[in-house]
């Protein structure tokens, strides 16, 4: 009578300690990726949110030369209360959009969906006014050290 098990071959397999480590390793190595695609992203958000303000505050400063002023002359258009309080989006950003300082679309909220800030100070303290494009940045708080701001610099 044959045998099917050839006593003289020896079978190769993984124990279940290998297949365990196996596992753990990988496991590592998607945490790992997690965590830095998440990290990527966030950089991602706060290199936006400065784009959109620098190009907010061009558009503003074209408009400044044409006009004479800023847009409307009222502080902290800001959209972040329920309903938005602020003329931002309707207002200001169509204004710029329509005379077509602006020609793309997205600039009235920050990454994080948040209004964009913006106040004016154009003239209105000395011969310098500063005014201000902000996002809230990724807490959503104002007036902390995550804030993200393009300051509108000019002579009067």
């Amino acid at each position: 009578m044959t045998s099917f098990y050839d006593s003289s071959k020896k079978q190769s397999a993984f124990t279940i300690v290998e297949l365990l480590i196996v596992i753990v390793v990988v496991g590592i190595l998607a945490a790992i990726i997690i965590v830095a695609y998440n990290g990527i992203q966030e950089r991602s958000r706060i290199n936006t949110a400065y784009s959109d303000l620098r190009n907010i505050k061009t558009a503003m400063l074209l408009y400044r030369a044409d006009v004479g002023t800023l847009p409307n002359g009222s502080d902290w258009y800001s959209g972040t209360t329920m309903p938005p309080s602020s003329r931002w989006a309707t207002e200001i950003v169509a204004n710029l959009r329509n005379l077509n300082y602006i020609q793309t679309r997205g600039l009235e909220k920050d990454p994080w969906g948040q209004y964009y800030f913006y106040d004016n100070n154009d003239c209105t303290f000395g011969q310098f006014g500063n005014s201000y494009v902000k996002s809230v940045g990724p807490d959503g708080i104002l007036g902390n050290s995550d804030d993200i701001t393009q300051t509108i610099n000019t002579s009067c």
